[in-house]
Formats: structure tokens, C-alpha cells, sequence
């Protein structure tokens, strides 16, 4: 049996949110905040606890906002007008939840939860779902189920009723108020009052949500695969009960300090061990071993007559208080097979054994340990696993308290171990876990909004790119594999992307993120994702798909013969990205330098629905062909067509205090040098350079137009 999908639709931040799972192990990854634990905390309700409670703050504010603005008027119209309790039936709650079920209904469009689940006929025993077919196509072995949190009309009618002089009493004392709002004259008084009756007003609309969520009971249907034929099962228990769901929480109580007791491996390793039939037959024998010595050596008789020798002053002055009437106080002792089955349990504590010395499961850091009882959880987990059952565990961040490498390793463990017959979501914050998963494992969920959130399946577009007839998408599909796993994951957790070409853009960009004026930017998460430019435009469906404001930073990458402004102008362009982008709009055109300027100028460069803005150096920046061009372009308000004598650049350099190269072969001291001759004397010291501006504090100073441009649009 296999947990294909759960679809969940209206519950807190999520409006919609589709969690396909893999055979084995699915990573559902997401920032902090993201909503990654709300997913969990529900399917755990749905599958797993019957005390979960539905309140007002699993719905979408919106959905409640605009049920309450409808209803409303509804209450205040029946409240403030001549009705009883009695009437409350026929004269209010006809109008919302009226009985004839054809009639439409003003109802909250609360959280419904969607699952499918497939089987092998060759190989899964179905006779817990067999009641549960809803298609008899020979070909076709699924199951779908809905879960509802339904509005029970009796029960509305009911709470209604219990609050009615409450909610009358309100709804006069606003009315009331409305009334006087009219005698005010003085503006201040006036706003007050307002303010006054709105918060009135606000606290009752609160109340009678309440009322309707307070109202609300889960029900269970199973379906067929439109979601639209539907037959109510008699309990929620039947629905969970073809379920074998096991969660193992982030918080989780460990040792690491011998003043904690809690014991939590020991008492896990015991829950194992009581698996065993020679653990359990010991454990039946050892009462009776320990009551045995007791019993022989009169332990019982010596601690009584002990404490009628140590307790004779209490009960003298027991007895001159109360007339004589204590009798015989003392302790006795009751041992029971139980009593001793309890201190077994108190006193078994896990060890581990080093070079003879054994050691408490305390003396183990807390990431060792919090391993260690994951995989204590997951063994009795599979012990418990149940063929007729769908089998899945959910582990809430196992990355707690392990270092990188102990997380990738963990995680390959979950991933090769767990492949068929139990399936696993893993949820995490770690970037280390996201690599080495890999995308066809990964689920990811990335807040859009204040108090919004979506669920994006980058396996799919893998999927997509493998089975695509276009070669290219092969390729494209095998590129993101490989680079997803040396480290670009981190794509998955930021609020934005920085692309730039090599380490001296990573080193330059660095810098000014550290200038105020980016102070804004500097405070979101940012990936820093280092890419050339023949490669930057590969990720542009993983950055539409994820929806990540993406900045790329590249060269124009005109001809390096180019020198005067007509050539540059006029020449064509090597960059594979910044062509590609331009076909867009322009398809079977090969840009010249002027027509991307104009392009760029009309804002062109800003493709995929705004999301990315391709940044590159235009006539602003001296039309610079590279970022060291386009820095000292703007450090010494040139262009790449002006020059300078040997001397004079010797006396510019010596001012600035930046490393660059004059050339002085064959170059006389009144020679001119131009911008372009000295970059391709530092063509090989790049790096120096850099580290020149950044140590000289001229990051500022020498911040292109272009760049600065794209980080500006960043930052919106």
C-alpha cells in the first residue's frame, strides 16, 4: 500500500498545498516560519490524534473575514429585533445553513484534507479498503478519501442558543452607542466613539466565529478520483484505522547532562527490548527473584518493629492530643510484582562500553544521542509496520543538535534504507540534507506572502526534463542534478538569488552588501549561486518554478578587438544567457551591443513574469565589456575608448592605491595607454585588483551603474 498524495486546501498559510510522496523517503524542506510543522501538526491530527482540537486559527483569515462580513448584518438583524431563543432556528440559522441542502449555504471554507493511496493487486492484501471502492475498472487501483472539517447545523443552532442573552445584550449596548454617536458634536469625541464601537463590534464578529468553529466536527468520506461522488464512513476511526502513521517530534527530550534523568534512549531501547520473548521472560522471572531475599531474610518484620522504636516520641505525643486513641503506628512494607516492574524500568539505563569503562547515554553529545534515538524510534516503528496498513513514518527535523557531516549521512542512510513497504517524510531546515536528498526526493515550501505559504515539487520538473524527446532537457535535467548536489541547494531557503560569473564578482558583491544603502537586502536570506555566463540561463525554470526573485550579474561579452564606439556598438555579443534572455521577445535575432543597450533602456532585461533582472554593462558604464572594466571606468570617469600616458596612469594608480598592471614593454612614458590595454595587462591578477579595492575602501567608489542598478531592483 503506498501514500500517494495528500492535498490539503484552506489551513493557515496555505490556501493550497499538494504533498506528493515517493516510494521511500520525501524531504519536505523549508525556511524557518515557512510552515513546515502547520503541514505536519495536521496530517498528525487527521491520522493520528483524536484529541486534536479545530480552532479559528486553522483557517485562513481571509476565509473568516469574509464569512463574518456576509453573516453579520444576519445576526445583528435578529439580535436587535423582537426574537427569542426559540426563534433562532427558523429566524437565523435558516438564512446560513438552510435545511433543504439544495439551498445554498453561507458557509467558512474551512480545511479539507484530500488522500490517495494505490496498491499492487499482485502484492498488497486490500481487505481493510475493500469496502472503500468506488471505481471497478480492472486497470485502475486507487483509493481516495476526504477528510472535512464540517459545520455541524445542530450544533451551531446549539451554541447560539447557549450565548443568546450575551450576544443580545452586546448587540443593544453597540446600538445603543450608534444612537448616542449621533447627539456628538466635538470631532474627538466623535472618533472615539467610533473607535469604541469598533472594538465592540470586533470583539462580537470574533465571538460568533467562534461559535461556528465550535461548531465544526471532522468527518470522513471515501470518494472516487474526482473528489465529487463521495459516501460518508460511520466514524473518523475507520478512516485512520488503514493507517500505520508513527511521528517523531524536533523537540525531543535527550541527556547530555547528568543532571537530566529523562532517560529518553533507555527508555526507548526498553520499548525494543520488550519486543523480545527472552527479554520479556527474564523480565517475568526477576520479581520474584528480588521478593525471594526479602521475603527470607524477614526484612519486612525488621523494618516494622525499626520504626515503632523510631516513631515511640511521635506517637506519645500523638496520643496526649487525641485521648489515647492512636494504636500502633509504623512502616510496613508492600511489594507487588508491579512495584518491581516499575524500578526495573527506573533503574535500566543505556551504557555504552569505551575501552572497559561504561559510560552514561549522557556522556554522548546531543547530536550523537538525538541519532541514536531516532533510529531506536524508527526500529520499533518497522517492528509495528502492518502489511494491510499504509506504512508511513514523519521525522520533524532530524538535523537537531548534528553537525553537517553526521546530517548527510544520516539522511543517505533514510534514503538507501527505506525504498518500499514504509514510506518516510522528513522535514528540515538543513541545507547539508537538502543536497545530498537530491531533487526527485524534495518538496519544498516557501512563504509568499505576510501570512501566506505555497508547496512547490521540484521533482516534477526533473521528471518533466528526463522524459522530454528535447535533448537539451536531458541535459538540462542531468545539469541541475549535478550542481543541485555540490551545493546550489541553498536556491531552496532564500528569499532571494544573487548569480554572478566567477570569485572576483563573488568577492566585489560581498562587499557592497555591507554598505548601508543595501541594508535592506543584507537583512533577507540571499543565495549566492556562482555561475558563468553560458550557464546562468539554465536556471531560469528552477527560479520561475520556486518563484525566487533572481538577480544575474554577467558580462556583455562583446568583441575584445572592439575599441572605438562604433565597433563596440555595432559588435555581436558571446554571452549565451543574456542572448538567450533576448530571444524572448526577439526569437532567430542575434543582438548587436546597441541593440541590447535599448533593450536593457526599455527594461527587457527583467524576463519570467519580473523575476529575473539580467544585469550587464551598457554605455553607462564606459561601455565596459567586464566588471573590472566597468569599476575603473567609474573610479576615474572614463570611457574604454580613453587614454592616458604611462606616466600619468603610474600617478593614478599611486593616488587610488588599487593593483593594476600598466603595461612597460615597449611603452614609452608619454605613450597612451588605454583602459582596455591596461585590463588585459591585469587580465592575470584579477584577484589582486579586487582585494586592492576592497582593502582601500573603494567598493563604494568603483560600484558600476549596472550593478548597482540590478541590486536597487533587488531591493524592491
Amino acid at each position: 500500500m503506498k501514500l500517494e498524495e495528500i492535498s490539503i486546501m484552506n489551513y493557515r498559510q496555505f490556501e493550497k498545498a499538494n504533498v506528493f510522496l515517493d516510494n521511500g523517503i520525501t524531504v519536505l524542506a523549508g525556511a524557518n516560519n515557512s510552515g513546515k510543522t502547520s503541514l505536519i501538526t495536521l496530517i498528525k491530527n487527521v491520522f493520528n490524534d483524536e484529541k486534536s482540537i479545530y480552532c479559528e486559527s486553522d483557517i485562513p483569515a481571509k476565509n473568516l473575514q469574509k464569512w463574518i462580513n456576509i453573516v453579520y448584518p444576519l445576526f445583528e438583524a435578529f439580535f436587535t429585533g423582537d426574537y427569542s431563543v426559540e426563534k433562532i432556528e427558523e429566524d437565523l440559522v435558516e438564512y446560513i445553513l438552510p435545511k433543504d441542502e439544495e439551498k445554498p449555504q453561507i458557509c467558512i471554507d474551512t480545511t479539507k484534507i484530500r488522500v490517495h493511496v494505490s496498491y499492487d493487486p499482485d502484492k498488497d492484501d486490500i481487505k481493510l479498503f475493500v469496502d472503500y471502492i468506488m471505481d471497478l475498472d480492472e486497470e485502475k487501483h486507487d483509493f481516495f478519501f476526504e477528510y472535512y472539517y464540517e459545520i455541524k447545523r445542530t450544533k451551531f443552532i446549539k451554541a447560539i442558543s447557549n450565548e443568546f442573552d450575551k450576544i443580545k445584550k452586546r448587540f443593544e449596548e453597540i446600538q445603543k452607542d450608534k444612537n448616542n454617536l449621533t447627539a456628538l458634536t466635538d470631532e474627538k469625541e466623535i472618533e472615539k466613539e467610533k473607535h469604541n464601537i469598533e472594538l465592540k463590534e470586533r470583539y462580537l464578529k470574533q465571538r460568533i466565529v467562534s461559535l461556528y468553529v465550535n461548531s465544526i466536527v471532522p468527518t470522513c468520506y471515501f470518494c472516487d478520483e474526482t473528489y465529487v461522488n463521495r459516501c460518508q464512513m460511520d466514524d473518523v476511526k475507520q478512516f485512520r484505522n488503514l493507517f500505520n502513521f508513527s511521528f517523531i517530534k524536533a523537540s525531543r527530550p535527550l541527556d547530555d547532562d547528568s543532571s537530566d534523568h529523562a532517560h529518553s534512549i533507555s527508555k526507548q531501547m526498553i520499548k525494543i527490548a520488550k519486543l523480545n520473548e527472552d527479554w520479556n521472560e527474564l523480565i517475568d522471572r526477576l520479581p520474584d527473584e528480588i521478593l525471594k531475599p526479602i521475603q527470607d531474610k524477614g526484612i519486612n518484620k525488621k523494618v516494622q518493629e525499626t520504626s515503632l522504636i523510631s516513631l515511640k516520641e511521635t506517637i506519645t505525643a500523638i496520643e496526649e492530643t487525641n485521648g489515647g486513641q492512636s494504636g500502633d503506628l509504623m512502616l510496613d512494607m508492600h511489594v507487588t510484582e508491579e512495584d518491581i516492574s516499575d524500578l526495573l524500568q527506573r533503574i535500566t539505563t543505556a551504557t555504552y562500553c569505551v575501552d572497559g569503562y561504561f559510560l552514561g547515554e549522557e556522556s554522548q553529545g546531543l547530536g550523537y544521542s538525538n541519532m541514536i534515538y531516532i533510529h531506536l524510534q524508527l526500529n520499533e516503528y518497522e517492528n509495528s509496520k502492518d502489511d494491510c496498513k499504509v506504512n508511513v513514518f514523519f521525522i520533524e527535523e532530524p538535523e537537531s543538535h548534528m553537525h553537517p557531516q553526521m546530517q548527510q549521512v544520516f539522511i543517505k542512510y533514510l534514503i538507501d534504507h527505506y525504498k518500499e513497504g514504509i514510506q518516510g517524510l522528513i522535514t528540515t531546515h538543513s541545507n547539508e540534507m537538502v543536497r545530498v536528498a537530491g531533487i526527485t526526493h524534495l518538496r519544498v515550501i516557501r512563504r509568499i506572502g505576510s501570512f501566506l505559504s505555497e508547496l512547490y515539487d521540484p521533482s516534477k520538473l526533473i521528471k518533466g526534463l528526463t522524459e522530454s524527446s528535447d535533448p537539451d532537457d536531458k541535459l538540462l535535467a542531468d545539469f541541475y542534478d549535478w550542481f543541485f548536489e555540490i551545493g546550489y541547494s541553498e536556491l531552496v531557503f532564500a528569499d532571494k538569488a544573487i548569480f554572478y560569473e566567477g570569485d572576483t564578482e563573488r568577492l566585489y558583491i560581498r562587499k557592497l552588501m555591507t554598505l548601508e544603502k543595501y541594508k535592506k537586502l543584507k537583512q533577507q536570506y540571499i543565495a549566492y549561486i556562482q555561475v558563468g555566463g553560458a550557464y546562468a540561463k539554465n536556471y531560469r525554470k528552477m527560479i520561475e518554478l520556486l518563484g525566487i526573485k533572481s538577480l544575474i550579474i554577467t558580462d556583455i561579452d562583446y568583441s575584445k578587438d572592439a575599441e572605438s564606439l562604433d565597433k563596440i556598438k555595432g559588435s555581436e555579443i558571446t554571452n549565451a544567457t543574456i542572448k538567450e534572455f533576448y530571444k524572448i521577445e526577439n526569437p532567430g535575432s542575434t543582438p548587436t551591443v546597441k541593440d541590447l543597450y535599448a533593450w536593457k533602456d526599455a527594461k527587457k532585461n527583467i524576463v519570467s513574469d519580473g523575476l529575473i533582472y539580467t544585469c550587464f554593462q551598457t554605455n553607462n558604464d564606459g561601455y565596459a565589456r567586464t566588471l573590472e572594466e566597468a569599476m575603473l571606468s567609474k573610479y576615474f570617469s572614463m570611457d574604454v575608448t580613453k587614454s592616458y600616458t604611462k606616466k600619468e596612469w603610474i600617478k593614478k594608480k599611486e593616488e587610488a592605491g588599487l593593483e593594476f598592471v600598466i603595461p612597460t614593454k615597449g611603452v614609452k612614458d608619454e605613450d597612451p595607454i588605454s583602459l582596455r590595454d591596461i585590463l588585459k595587462s591585469t587580465s592575470g591578477s584579477k584577484t589582486n585588483f579586487m582585494y586592492s579595492v576592497v582593502l582601500n575602501k573603494k567598493a563604494e567608489k568603483t560600484e558600476p551603474d549596472y550593478i548597482q542598478g540590478g541590486l536597487e531592483w533587488l531591493m524592491e
